[in-house]
C-alpha cells in the first residue's frame, strides 16, 4: 500500500496533521458504532479520538506558525495545546480537556488498575468534530 503517489520531501504540514486527524476520528466512530462483541473497544475509541483532537490542535498551532519541533514540545497534553490555541483565537473544549488528563499520561494507552472518568464518548466525538471544523475554516484559503 502506498500513501502518497510522489516521494515528496517528507515534511509535515497543517493539511498533512489535519487530514491524519480526521482518519482517526472515522475509525473511532466506526469502532463505536461496531456490533457489541464480547470484546470491548471503548479504550481504543477513546484513544483515537484524543489522538485526532491531538492532531487537530496540531495543525491549527502549526498554520500560526509553531515549528513541528514546536508542537513535540507540547506532547500530547491536550489542555496545554488548547490554551496554546486560545492565544491564536481558538474556542476552548471542555470535554476535550477532560480527556487530557488521562490522555496525555498515556493512561488510555497504558491501563491501570485505577478508577478513572472520562467524558461520554458521543459529546467528545462531538467536540472534536466541531474542532475539525473551526481548524479546517483556519488552514484552508478559498
Amino acid at each position: 500500500m502506498e500513501i502518497f503517489d510522489t516521494e515528496g520531501d517528507g515534511s509535515q504540514d497543517e493539511a498533512t496533521l489535519w487530514s491524519l486527524s480526521n482518519e482517526f476520528l472515522e475509525a473511532a466512530i466506526v469502532l463505536k458504532d461496531a456490533p457489541k462483541t464480547k470484546v470491548s473497544f471503548s479504550v481504543a475509541t477513546y484513544y483515537l479520538v484524543g489522538h485526532s483532537a491531538e492532531l487537530s490542535l496540531k495543525s491549527y498551532l502549526f498554520k500560526q506558525g509553531l515549528a513541528v519541533n514546536d508542537l513535540k514540545m507540547i506532547g500530547h497534553n491536550l489542555s496545554n495545546l488548547i490554551d496554546k490555541a486560545m492565544n491564536y483565537g481558538l474556542s476552548d473544549f471542555g470535554e476535550i480537556r477532560a480527556l487530557s488528563v488521562i490522555y496525555k499520561n498515556k493512561g488510555l494507552e497504558y491501563l491501570r488498575r485505577i478508577k478513572q472518568s472520562l467524558p461520554p464518548i458521543e459529546h467528545l466525538i462531538n467536540e472534536v468534530k466541531k474542532l475539525q471544523s473551526q481548524v479546517f475554516n483556519n488552514i484552508v484559503s478559498f
